[in-house]
């Protein structure tokens, strides 16, 4: 929550670099796996306008509870007249923790219920996208593929210790919004 907090804060510094153009916001409606959400990047451009790097945040939810990924945000594009095809990665952590109950493999055979905080860990996605240029501003549209980790128990050992391990979770990111 600290990371969130500390973006919002920065984010009026990002008003120096737009009136430079060396800077693009985006902001964007999603739908993350059949749920909406919205979310916003700010990306600096490096290299003449080829690579844009910078941080980003999206509200959304997985199993109806929030969840904020927090993440950097590569776009390797090319501009032509107005349009401008891209190619984006993104690698994150995945604020998410809600507590859970499940039936868990028991050392000795057999399965035993379990009560712990699902948490999320970190993630990663890649995917493409356009942007179509107007004056100032822009629109865009975008497909991400993302591989979300969680930390999820494994085995209940024979002393009854849980050991914990990673649930993999594969969702389809569409975006699409305005780019200033």
């Amino acid at each position: 929550m600290k990371k969130i907090l500390v973006f919002l804060l920065v984010l009026p510094l990002f008003s120096v670099a737009q009136s430079n153009k060396l800077l693009n916001g985006y902001v964007y409606g999603m739908v993350h796996d059949g749920v909406l959400g919205g979310g916003i990047i700010g990306n600096v451009s490096l290299l003449h306008n080829m690579i844009a790097i910078g941080p980003g945040v999206d509200i959304t939810s997985y199993k109806d509870h929030v969840m904020v990924p927090v993440f950097a945000d590569v776009k390797f594009k090319h501009r032509f007249e107005h349009i401008e095809p891209y190619i984006t990665g993104q690698f994150g952590f995945n604020v998410y923790s809600v507590s859970h109950v499940a039936e868990v493999d028991a050392e000795g055979g057999g399965q035993q219920p379990v009560t712990f905080n699902e948490s999320g860990k970190y993630f990663y996605g890649v995917g493409a996208g356009a942007i179509w240029h107007f004056a100032n501003i822009g629109v865009f549209a975008s497909y991400i593929y993302r591989g979300y980790y969680y930390r999820y128990p494994d085995q209940i050992k024979l002393d009854g210790a849980v050991s914990f391990g990673d649930r993999s979770v594969n969702v389809s990111v569409i975006t699409a919004g305005i780019v200033f």
